[in-house]
């Protein structure tokens, strides 16, 4: 007698066929997913180097200044071209009437209502030597944007977002407060600065109002 060979019921070819469909679309959903994944970049990263690329601007706020021949705030608009152009005009007691601050790559010039202009080669020279307080523009260029200067620096700490809240950095230890959304930027909003000047302590607290790029 030939051996009897039992073959698969219909029933039992379609739940094979099921379970290989499944496995197989399984498999392409998984491979279809790794493909498209893309690497995991640290917020930080990200953010400053979105940041970094803000180089052109237009600010609105107010400029407080505590030194020992100074106390009081002025209203800031700080235009900002490049590098290094940039004009920083107050007005207010703190800029007893109007003061504007030009920075360009041949140096830096401050006015002040009708005197004629000051020259000197920083804006933190020029501010002691007409204000009495140092105003250090060219790292506040990189400040501004809740961003180290170029540089030696000092402790610098963050939140669990990667930006900036304290750094110490020429002379200065620098907080920063309160991140907010301007355009595609998210950017400080508070920052208060202090520094022993010759001439005693001095913080200067900025407190930005709106960005306009």
């Amino acid at each position: 007698m030939y051996p009897i060979i039992e073959f698969p019921s219909a029933r039992n070819y379609f739940f094979l066929l099921v379970a290989a469909l499944t496995l197989l679309f399984s498999a392409c959903a998984s491979q279809k997913t790794r493909e498209q994944r893309t690497p995991d970049v640290p917020r930080e990263t990200t953010t400053a180097k979105t940041v970094a690329q803000l180089e052109q601007w237009t600010i609105r706020g107010k400029l407080g200044v505590r030194s020992p021949k100074d106390n009081g705030s002025a209203n800031l608009t700080w235009a900002q071209n490049g590098v290094q152009n940039y004009r920083l005009h107050l007005s207010g007691p703190l800029g007893a009437g109007t003061t504007v601050i030009t920075g360009s790559a041949g140096g830096v010039s401050l006015v002040r209502g009708d005197e004629p202009p000051v020259v000197a080669r920083s804006a933190s020279q020029l501010t002691t030597q007409t204000l009495g307080w140092p105003l250090p523009a060219a790292e506040m260029f990189y400040w501004v944007r809740g961003l180290p200067a170029p540089g030696a620096k000092g402790a610098e700490r963050h939140n669990a977002q990667g930006q900036l809240l304290s750094l110490q950095q020429s002379g200065w230890l620098l907080r920063f407060s309160d991140y907010r959304q301007n355009g595609p930027y998210r950017l400080p909003t508070r920052i208060k600065a202090r520094t022993n000047a010759s001439a005693g302590p001095v913080q200067v607290t900025l407190v930005i109002k709106a960005w306009e790029f």
